[in-house]
């Protein structure tokens, strides 16, 4: 087995659960995620336990098991996430402004129409 990125396992396994209806036991995490990748299922079930622990994930009992859900969806978690990152660049105007300047034109049309509507662009 290939050896993944820092946090690529934790992103595999909440979108496994962004994409389920319901919230999903260690083993049905593992069964989506986890054979194809050759993943035990205690892997599985750390990287849930870790979610959980970092308050990304709540969890209820589910007979003997816990059962996951995301405590954000996907699109609340990228926010999250490039504020994150923002927060350490030191100059956040000049990573912001490189940030945008590298978006395609159609993201930087939504980016706009994103800050109007929340009313932070005159």
């Amino acid at each position: 087995m290939k050896k993944l990125a820092a946090g690529e396992l934790e992103n595999q396994v909440l979108q496994a659960l962004w994409t389920s209806d319901r919230p999903m036991t260690p083993g049905d995490v593992h069964e989506a995620i986890g054979d194809e990748r050759g993943l035990a299922y205690t892997t599985v079930m750390t990287i849930l336990v870790r979610l959980w622990q970092k308050g990304l994930l709540d969890r209820e009992r589910l007979g003997r098991a816990f059962a996951y859900r995301p405590r954000e969806t996907r699109e609340a978690r990228a926010a999250s996430r490039m504020s994150e990152v923002l927060a350490t660049a030191g100059d956040s105007q000049v990573a912001l402004t490189h940030f945008v300047q590298s978006l395609p034109a159609d993201q930087q049309d939504g980016l706009r129409k994103a800050l109007r509507r929340s009313g932070g662009e005159r």
